[in-house]
């Protein structure tokens, strides 16, 4: 990991500039949704592959026969017509990362759900359509980036470069599978290993001066199919109890452990705290999303979390989205205890937004501040309340603000912009001003390969 993060900061800062405008058709869909990567074997994908290719080579022999007899337009028409739904082609407008074919499986949630139906190829695709890269192996990869050439301009530059330190990090997972793994069994694909890097910097105007605050957030998920197939190994810099707090913090906690995977929304963490001396912590979480109906999803949250340094604890959230075209309405409640504060803490959260895309979290907080959302802007209302703490009231503050996010023509660099109003209880109440900028890179798939 020393290596990855500086050449991924010296990446995005050379990619910053290269922003393009977004041209909004005149008919208002959905906003695309960019899903977690599915943990999906390089079989599965060469035998889903190869079934699309033996039914677009079932409808040109189809097609070849009759031309002998019809006119030539005729047999044009007829390609246009047969070939289409055998293609499995995108919806029109999707971004280069959805690179997912029209029949395969959609997923609700973070997660994949098996036995899920097919969605109809005919009308918009709403809010619960998803799209998510390409699902190759590791072994795929390191073929593909070979097969890319070098890079002719300064934008296939920035591409190649990110595709580099994916690859790289992708030949790592492999090589741990490897050495771990029984030697005497056949060795199965390694599905590829997705991290994502997103820093946060906030600046807040208030009466003793400015104040100015980073959050660094890494998350790394590696699924090690020849050692456990359910057991994963995970980095991450997200509380524990993954409190939505808007504020950075100077340090960010760095933890790392094993995750077990008791069912498709189940998971059981078992690790340690990066600290001196290191802090080991466990928990269960239930998460998932449920589509109410057409234009409304519930995504609930249950979370029992232990930490030797910080106690145990519960955590529990309610989100709810109601989609009208790109317009986005959400109301995220969030309360958590903890034994050695003896205090429930609350947020609560509202969300206005316009939305063209999604990027579906691994992470419950990216939920309550509008985090998920790769393109599009809105108005966020804040307020949290951590309660009473050894006899005094604890961090009290409401805060409004007015967020922006875009990708970069590279369309795996997200850009955020956010100026805020806080109103904090620690000041009086007074009205302080301030602004988040960050940015999110996504190392989920080879940006040139697409």
């Amino acid at each position: 990991m020393r290596g990855v993060l500086p050449a991924a900061l010296l990446l995005l800062c050379l990619a910053g500039c290269s922003t393009t405008p977004t041209t909004t058709p005149k008919y208002e869909a959905p906003p695309e949704v960019i899903e977690q990567p599915p943990q999906v074997t390089a079989d599965e994908a060469v035998a889903e592959s190869k079934e699309i290719d033996a039914k677009e080579a079932e409808v040109q022999a189809e097609l070849d026969a009759q031309s002998a007899d019809a006119p030539v337009a005729d047999a044009q028409t007829s390609v246009t017509q047969a070939a289409a739904p055998a293609a499995g082609q995108l919806v029109p407008g999707a971004p280069p990362i959805a690179t997912e074919l029209a029949g395969q499986k959609p997923t609700v949630g973070p997660k994949a759900v098996p036995g899920a139906a097919v969605p109809a190829a005919a009308g918009p695709a709403g809010p619960e359509r998803r799209f998510r890269p390409s699902t190759l192996s590791t072994e795929e990869i390191r073929k593909q980036q070979a097969a890319a050439g070098n890079p002719q301009d300064f934008e296939q530059w920035l591409d190649h470069t990110h595709d580099l330190i994916y690859t790289w990090g992708q030949q790592l997972v492999e090589a741990t599978d490897h050495k771990f793994a029984s030697k005497e069994k056949e060795m199965l694909p390694v599905p590829a290993a997705p991290f994502r890097l997103a820093t946060m910097i906030e600046t807040v105007n208030h009466s003793d001066g400015l104040r100015a605050e980073i959050d660094v957030d890494l998350d790394i998920s590696l699924n090690l199919p020849n050692i456990e197939q359910r057991l994963n190994i995970f980095v991450t810099s997200t509380e524990l109890d993954e409190s939505p707090s808007m504020s950075g913090n100077d340090v960010p906690a760095l933890r790392a452990g094993l995750r077990y995977e008791f069912s498709n929304n189940l998971d059981f963490d078992i690790g340690i705290r990066v600290d001196w001396p290191p802090v080991p912590f466990a928990s269960l979480k239930w998460s998932r999303e449920y589509a109410m109906t057409e234009k409304w999803s519930f995504y609930p949250l249950l979370k029992l979390f232990a930490e030797t340094k910080e106690s145990v604890g519960y955590a529990s959230a309610a989100t709810f989205d109601r989609w009208s075209g790109r317009t986005l309405l959400r109301s995220s409640t969030y309360t958590k205890w903890r034994a050695d504060k003896g205090t429930n803490e609350w947020s609560q959260t509202f969300v206005l937004a316009r939305a063209s895309q999604l990027i579906v979290p691994d992470r419950y907080g990216s939920y309550i501040a509008a985090n998920d959302i790769g393109i599009g802007w809105g108005i966020r209302v804040f307020g949290k309340d951590e309660g009473t703490f050894e006899g005094e009231r604890a961090t009290e503050y409401y805060e409004v603000g007015i967020f922006y996010r875009r990708p970069t023509k590279n369309r795996w660099l997200y850009l955020h912009f956010e100026p805020i109003v806080r109103w904090d209880k620690a000041y009086n109440w007074a009205a302080d001003l301030g602004v988040r900028l960050g940015f999110d890179v996504l190392f989920w798939d080879l940006s040139r390969s697409r």
